[in-house]
């Protein structure tokens, strides 16, 4: 066994002699290593792999500088707008959309994002949509790209241009802060908004009340208004009505006296009947459906006086062949309820007629003059003398 031990000993040693004598024989006669040189520190972004250098296609805009063509994504190149959440961020995307959306346009890309969105100018026809925004204030120059590209900074220059424009017209984003509100002012306007509101709600008040009385004085004016038409109209009619009965009244009494010599049982001669007639009625006739404007006590008088005055003609027409008498009586009839029916229209008219004037007394014969008293003589002495 240490025989053994030491056979593999002695081959150990023979073998790291020869790996000795191996390497001295391959560095012999070579320059030695140069020292090694540091790596600076890499700052740019990783590569990202290329894409398409142009894209066309409708465009749909995403915010205030970022639209959809197709199926990619494209940030306008060279400005910056608002996000969605801050000032002008909605305002800016509608703008945008109003430029861009629904129209066909073309990208020409410059690079990619480190989201691997691309990044380019884009136009909708001739009209480039971030110089507009930029015009208009609603967006930013934001420097990005290879400056030394000449298509690059020919943008970045028209791009200043209308953003220095924007700045000079304080349109957009460039518009002066407004100053904090002064709170005594605010206080102020708060009190003169509130006494506003109640001088408001007082005038409306007021003018409710007084449309409702003016409709009201309106309404009153009317009804009085109806109310004198309606009285003119019923004086009219009364007059009218009382002065035609009392010309049939005239008519009747005349009759009247014409059969007064007549015997009352025997027809009027013919020469006689044929002169006997009633006044006609005309107004009464052309007027009758208007009595509703009459009170009670004056309709009921004169519809009696009609309904005789028509029974007094019909027995008139036939005279001759109609006892004096009859008629006579039918006559006077008439004349009753026609006076009747007269003074109860100048009843409702307030109209009173004079009492009429009383007949004088007939003068009683005057007796012969009393002889004197110195002429009288008593009886006894008379019989002295």
């Amino acid at each position: 066994m240490p025989r053994n031990l030491n056979i593999a000993l002695q081959a150990i040693v023979f073998a790291a002699l020869l790996s000795g004598q191996a390497g001295a024989k391959t560095t012999k006669g070579e320059a030695p290593a140069p020292p090694a040189v540091p790596v600076p520190k890499v700052d740019s972004e990783a590569l990202i792999p290329p894409g398409p250098s142009k894209l066309e296609g409708t465009a749909q805009a995403v915010d205030g500088d970022e639209i959809r063509v197709g199926d990619s994504m494209v940030r306008l190149y060279g400005i910056a707008a608002p996000e969605m959440s801050g000032r002008l961020g909605p305002e800016a995307r509608l703008a945008l959309d109003g430029l861009i959306g629904g129209q066909r346009v073309t990208c020409q890309v410059f690079g990619k994002t480190p989201q691997g969105d691309a990044v380019g100018q884009c136009l909708a026809g001739t009209t480039d949509p971030a110089e507009t925004l930029l015009s208009r204030g609603l967006a930013a120059v934001y420097r990005s790209g290879n400056g030394n590209d000449g298509a690059q900074q020919a943008l970045a220059e028209k791009y200043d241009a209308a953003e220095t424009l924007a700045r000079k017209q304080a349109v957009g984003l460039w518009q002066p802060p407004v100053p904090p509100a002064d709170p005594q002012v605010a206080t102020q306007e708060q009190q003169r908004a509130r006494v506003l509101g109640y001088a408001g709600f007082a005038l409306l008040i007021l003018a409710i009340f007084t449309v409702s009385i003016t409709r009201v004085s309106i309404a009153r004016r009317d009804r009085i208004e109806r109310a004198r038409l309606r009285d003119e109209q019923r004086t009219t009619l009364s007059f009218a009505m009382a002065a035609e009965v009392e010309i049939v009244l005239a008519t009747t009494r005349k009759l009247i006296d014409q059969l007064a010599g007549l015997p009352e049982d025997r027809p009027a001669p013919a020469a006689v009947s044929a002169t006997l007639a009633l006044a006609s009625t005309p107004f009464w006739n052309a007027n009758a459906e208007r009595l509703y404007l009459l009170p009670v006590e004056v309709t009921v008088p004169l519809l009696r006086f009609h309904a005789l005055y028509e029974d007094a003609v019909r027995k008139l027409a036939v005279a001759s062949a109609v006892p004096s008498g009859t008629l006579t009586v039918t006559l006077k009839a008439l004349v009753e309820v026609g006076t009747a029916a007269v003074t109860a229209v100048e009843a409702s008219l307030g109209i009173v007629r004079p009492p009429e004037p009383a007949s004088k007394p007939s003068a009683a014969p005057l007796a012969p003059p009393s002889p004197p008293s110195s002429e009288l003589k008593s009886p006894a002495s008379a019989a002295t003398n």
